[in-house]
């Protein structure tokens, strides 16, 4: 994608809106303003039966059925209510500790330290996924949560949910996945894997901004302690009113990731490795981990001898990619990803996120290929001022 004279690689930061799913925010805007929670007239009943067939639309991308999806604002605030189940369950139970991915999203770490209970790290494979050997030995009869990102959202990894899922229901301990980053780039059933809680947004699908969910795995885990009371909407598991509009978006945006994931996936590998092998083969840059068990839009590249926030501000406004998270982009620290992947601070300074999507093209790859091997050549002869 190309917005005017910028080449769009930041995909994982967010998505742009598909034009399918702007149309049908326009028409639910226009057409299904009402209050869905009014219940005495046919234009809250219609707004609130729209409501119910984006969730069966969200639920069904993940394996469940609508009434497992519970709406909210975000990722974060759906991973703050995942994380909260923590502190219920050591209420209840006694048991203190949280185990959480070295490399998940900063919103789910956070939270995992403001919980007041204990919070120890699992350490990454070589792919740079939380290690399903490490979590085995580190989890006790005190563990109350297990939290772990399923594809990660700065090198791509693609966890082995199957084995994580497979020792914490051993151990009957709760696994929540933070899925975010993952619809784009594999297949997730919920119900078959029997992952207790998850949770999406829909910037991460062309979906719209202001719009996430928790993923409530019925018979395995439930949401018996809200964040937001409200009114007791969405069967008091989510107070406040339901955005019509930019749920009706989410689940458009989740019946087209079923629709075109295989398309989508093939495709957007394609250009992908196309531009990591321009710059491997002038070696300009190299791809840090493998290619396999990646999201297929992901490049996580090393410039060696360049400082990443330098090059990107270097090839503005033609080139958009990250540094790190953009949630946690201006943060003068390295990136906990890299850090927890065992790189020091200058080779983690040394790397750039670019990831393409749905709308990204062969010509736009090249051309931003060209572009950063200008400036990186030129940064590495001193011949940039």
């Amino acid at each position: 994608m190309q917005v005017g004279e910028t080449i769009y690689l930041d995909y994982q930061a967010a998505t742009p809106v598909d034009e399918r799913v702007a149309r049908v925010m326009q028409n639910a805007s226009a057409s299904l303003f009402a209050n869905p929670h009014a219940a005495d007239h046919a234009l809250g009943w219609r707004a609130f039966s729209a409501i119910q067939g984006a969730a069966d639309e969200v639920g069904k991308l993940f394996g469940l059925q609508g009434d497992d999806v519970v709406f909210t604002s975000g990722a974060s605030e759906a991973n703050a209510m995942a994380l909260r189940a923590a502190i219920t369950i050591s209420q209840q139970k006694g048991r203190d500790e949280i185990l959480v991915g070295a490399a998940d999203h900063g919103s789910v770490l956070n939270e995992a330290i403001s919980s007041g209970l204990t919070v120890s790290q699992i350490a990454l494979d070589v792919s740079g996924a939380p290690d399903p050997a490490h979590l085995k030995g580190l989890l006790t009869d005190q563990t109350a949560l297990v939290t772990v990102i399923g594809v990660n959202n700065e090198n791509g990894a693609i966890s082995d949910l199957e084995a994580i899922s497979d020792i914490c229901q051993t151990a009957g301990t709760l696994l929540h996945v933070d899925l975010s980053q993952s619809a784009l780039a594999t297949d997730i059933d919920l119900f078959d894997l029997e992952i207790g809680l998850a949770t999406v947004s829909a910037h991460k699908l062309y979906g719209p901004k202001g719009v996430g969910a928790v993923l409530v795995n019925p018979g395995i885990a439930e949401i018996s302690s809200p964040l937001i009371v409200g009114a007791g909407q969405q069967s008091g598991r989510r107070g406040g009113t339901m955005p019509t509009e930019l749920i009706c978006g989410f689940g458009e945006a989740c019946r087209l990731v079923g629709d075109l994931k295989d398309i989508d996936r093939q495709r957007v590998a394609a250009i992908r490795d196309g531009f990591v092998d321009l710059f491997e083969q002038q070696q300009i840059a190299a791809l840090v981990g493998d290619r396999e068990n990646r999201h297929p839009g992901n490049a996580l590249m090393r410039f060696q001898g360049c400082d990443a926030s330098d090059l990107l501000a270097r090839v503005q406004p033609q080139i958009a990619a990250s540094t790190q998270s953009a949630c946690s982009s201006g943060s003068i620290k390295p990136s906990h990803v890299l850090q927890a992947m065992g790189f020091d601070h200058v080779t983690a300074s040394e790397c750039v996120r670019f990831s393409f999507g749905r709308f990204s093209t062969e010509c736009q790859s090249r051309t931003a290929f060209e572009v950063l091997a200008k400036v990186v050549l030129e940064l590495r002869s001193g011949t940039v001022e």
